[in-house]
Formats: structure tokens, sequence, C-alpha cells
């Protein structure tokens, strides 16, 4: 293991054998197929940045996730693979780690004795950077990063939750060859255990301003193969949403599709959300989250309809369709405000509703209405 991660205290800086992979002797052998942690979120073999800002609840989420990991429960509604788990906290202590799993244990219902796979190590006070960097810009790992890297071997962790970033990384944020190296030293970590690196991190004040959520140098989010947003719902939604609420958006995934959106809500210390919504059409076939969105739409709408109020589609009035029916509690809530405008969109061109136009000349306002009223079910 020694020499895996560059320079070592008082030695030369150790240079890596080159691979060289023919591709004709790849004739005939099967493809290996992708390996995750959790499918279409966190891979395996890489680095996942986790963004939010302080507050927020992505220490608390991290540490669900790590729970259902050892424990092999369901995240969420999804399957994850079962693995042992450590923690490395540098913000919090043992008595507030102790807390919060109290929390998680209560809901997912199990005790401190079935948390066996699960390790943390606390950090409050201590000094916690990772690598460090020489005049010259060539970033070493530290003494405690290689402590970090055999506690994990020694419990044969495969999934390490690094709590945060701006705790670990000596570099500086915004210099590309810096952020790159040390990404690069929690890729080869996450291989040397053969698992993963979950990276927590705080967004900066242009990323929340974007809606991305990532902050620093745009190195950050292309170095990580996937790379996650918790942010509290009134953020976009105003301050008249519940504030327990928060989304959780998969902003990058080199291996998945981008811009999949949960909702979690906070619920006696510990999150609760559906990953995996159990929606199916009439015929009992699945419906991907375009159609679920569809019906969703529909189905907020009929409710305003019957309720009384009269709903348009130009955003920035009140009663604009898709925010009125993200602010009900069911069904629009497992949707953004994007989701649902891209749904009334594709639902006027396949004409199940229509707006229309009512009153005089002078005065006229428009309204949706649907054209199909026997709607199907969620």
């Amino acid at each position: 293991m020694e020499g895996s991660f560059g320079r070592q205290p008082g030695n030369d800086f150790n240079v890596s054998p080159l691979w060289v992979v023919d591709p004709v002797a790849l004739q005939g052998v099967d493809v290996p197929p992708r390996e995750w942690l959790w499918a279409g979120w966190l891979p395996m073999h890489a680095t996942t940045a986790f963004y939010g800002d302080g507050g927020t609840g992505k220490s608390l989420l991290a540490m669900q996730f790590m729970t259902a990991v050892a424990t092999g429960l369901p995240f969420l509604g999804c399957e994850v693979r079962q693995c042992r788990a450590l923690g490395v906290f540098c913000e919090d202590d043992r008595d507030e780690l102790h807390r919060r799993q109290a929390r998680i244990n209560a809901q997912m219902g199990i005790d401190f004795a079935d948390l066996m796979n699960l390790g943390w190590i606390t950090r409050v006070g201590e000094e916690n950077l990772l690598m460090t960097f020489t005049s010259d810009g060539r970033g070493e790992p530290t003494p405690f990063f290689h402590q970090i890297v055999a506690e994990a071997k020694k419990m044969g962790a495969q999934l390490i939750m690094i709590d945060t970033a701006a705790d670990t990384f000596g570099g500086n944020e915004n210099i590309r060859a810096q952020v790159r190296q040390f990404i690069s030293m929690l890729n080869r970590l996450a291989l040397e255990i053969d698992g993963a690196v979950l990276l927590l991190a705080h967004p900066s004040q242009t990323g929340r301003a974007a809606g991305t959520g990532d902050g620093g140098s745009t190195a950050w989010s292309n170095s990580v193969r996937s790379r996650w947003y918790l942010r509290r719902d009134d953020e976009e939604k105003g301050s008249g949403v519940n504030p327990n609420l928060r989304t959780l958006s998969r902003m990058k995934a080199n291996y998945a599709s981008t811009g999949e959106k949960l909702t979690l809500e906070y619920d006696d210390g510990a999150f609760t959300g559906d990953a995996n919504p159990q929606g199916f059409d009439d015929a009992g076939a699945p419906l991907d989250r375009l159609d679920q969105a569809d019906r969703a739409f529909l189905a907020g709408l009929e409710d305003l309809i019957a309720k009384g109020t009269d709903c348009n589609i130009h955003k920035g009035q009140a009663n604009y369709a898709p925010k009125a029916i993200r602010e009900l509690t069911f069904p629009g809530q497992s949707f953004d405000v994007d989701e649902l405008e891209a749904a009334m969109k594709r639902l006027l061109r396949g004409g199940d509703i229509r707006s229309v136009k009512e009153g005089p000349p002078s005065r006229q306002r428009s309204r949706l209405i649907i054209e199909e009223p026997n709607l199907p079910t969620l």
C-alpha cells in the first residue's frame, strides 16, 4: 500500500507504473457490468460530491445513507449495496453523532447493536487536511490521510464519507490543478478499497444563485463522477412553503441521466422520502418519471378546479399552474416547478388540457381546462 498515494514522508516522489491496455486482447471478453452503491447516484470506484449549505441536513442525510449501506436496508425506498461504511466527521463530535444516529435508528426500526458494519472518526478541533501542496503545486497526502486508508482497510470499509471538503483540502479551491490532484487521490482511495468515496462540500454564492449548487473551480464538478445537491425547498419556492422540505438533485452523473430530483421532508430528526415511487398505468405497467409528472399535473389541476381555483399558463402571474400544483400537499409535491412546467407543455401539445380566454376584450383572463374529465388515478 505504501507508495500508492504519492510522496511518503522522507521518501522521494513515487512514480506510478504504466498500465498499457491492448484493446485487441478484449476480443471475446465479457463486458463488465457497471457497479453501484446506489444505482444512478453513487458509482463504485469513484468519488461522488455531495453539496449543501450548512444547516440543510447533508451530514444527517449522509449518515442515513451510511446506515442503509451498513445494514442493507433501503435508502429513500431504493435498494443499496450492503457493505461496511466509515465516516470522517470534521465538524461533529461523538455526542452529536450519537443523537443523530438515535433518531435515524428510530425511523429505520433498528438498534445500535445492528450497526456492526458502521464506523465513525470524529475530528472536531483536530488538524484535518488530507492533502497539502508544495511551493511548486504538487499535492502530498498527509499522515491523517494514510491513517484513514489504513483504518478503512482494517475494517473492510467500501464506503468512506468525508465531511467536509473545506476541512480536508489544503489547497486553493479555485486552482484547477490542485483540485484535480485532490479528487484524483480520493478516486485512487476508492479503487484501493474496492468501493466509493462520498465527499461533502458547501456550495459557493455563485453556485447557490445559479441553482447548480457547486463551488470553487469547475474542476470540482468535472473531476467527480457524480454530484448531488441538497437545498431547502423554499430557496426557489418562496417562504410560504413547508420549511422542513428539501430537494435532493442529481446535478451530474457520468453513468446515468442528470436532473433527477427527490423531495425529502425532515421529520422528527431524520429525512423521509421516496426515490422509487410505485407509479403504474391502468394496465399495471410501470410509469417513467415523465408519465408520473403528467398525471400529477392533471390530478393537481383537477383538484384546483374542483376547489374553484382558476390556473393559467402565464409564468409570474398569480395561480401559475405549475407553481399552484407544486404547492399542493398531493400529488404535485413529488415534482418541482420545472418538471410540472414541462408536463404542462406536453399536455397542451397533446390536447389533454387547453387554455381558454374568458370575459370582455378589455378584461380578458385565461384559465386552464381539462379536455378529458375522466382521469386515470395515480
